[in-house]
């Protein structure tokens, strides 16, 4: 996999594992800002400078990041930071291999039933061959609360990926369960998400926080799916805070006060 790098080797790492229809370059004004980290943001198979390459499933992805953390990392424990499509890998490698991470976020991704999936996986189907057209990215776009300032990226990011790649993600993603071992998982975890997300999303970090020993969920008051676009600075604070064990930013609430 192509793999955007960033920072100083001998501190402390972040990977940055991307969303559906992006690639790395998503994490740029994270990885311009946390500069005293040393950050990894991977291509998965089939996006950005990938695209060349088969996305096989959500597993083999993750057997891929663990190969280039054990490769790329210097410190015992890494960060993970995903979002979407990243957060469902997220707790995934946090079911195969929590060994290596030190803190975890995982941003708009659940475990629960997605209503209305077969239909889903029909619809995709149809709209495969016209995922690179201006109607169906902004469609998406819109769908997923892409902030207008932030489109023109999230069309680069679409145009660049494989529509198979999307497909097959996308729906992966969605039908999700929850991976073994995660109330065994000892790591911080915090599962964050838009006030405007599904709910089923947000439910499944509120269940998932109740069984992990040290996990939090927070809320972004107002926002959508795509909150990262909408207010980078504050996704680059939590992201600082959480992984340096301070406290969060207090415009995010706690998921039972939204």
């Amino acid at each position: 996999m192509f793999i955007y790098e960033s920072g100083t080797i001998s501190r402390p790492t972040i990977v940055f594992l991307h969303g559906n229809g992006a690639n790395g370059t998503m994490w740029k004004a994270h990885m311009e800002q946390l500069t005293d980290f040393h950050c990894l943001a991977p291509d998965f198979p089939g996006f950005g400078q990938s695209n060349h390459q088969k996305w096989v499933s959500i597993q083999e992805t993750s057997n891929r990041i663990i190969e280039i953390i054990n490769d790329r990392a210097q410190h015992s424990g890494v960060h993970i930071v995903g979002l979407s499509l990243g957060g469902s890998i997220a707790m995934t490698l946090l079911s195969k291999a929590p060994q290596v991470i030190d803190h975890a976020i995982v941003d708009g991704a659940g475990v629960l039933p997605f209503p209305g999936l077969p239909l889903m996986k029909v619809g995709f189907r149809i709209l495969q061959p016209f995922l690179h057209t201006d109607f169906v990215i902004r469609t998406i776009a819109r769908a997923m609360k892409i902030p207008a300032d932030a489109y023109a990226e999230f069309r680069q990011g679409m145009l660049a990926m494989s529509p198979s790649a999307f497909t097959r993600s996308f729906l992966q993603a969605n039908a999700m369960r929850q991976p073994p071992g995660l109330e065994k998982v000892a790591c911080p975890v915090l599962f964050v998400a838009g006030e405007k997300e599904p709910k089923d999303v947000k439910r499944s970090h509120v269940m998932l926080t109740q069984i992990m020993p040290n996990a939090k969920s927070r809320v972004a008051p107002g926002m959508g799916h795509g909150w990262l676009a909408e207010a980078p600075d504050l996704h680059i604070r939590m992201v600082r805070a959480w992984v340096n064990n301070e406290p969060l930013p207090q415009e995010l609430l706690a998921a039972s006060q939204a």
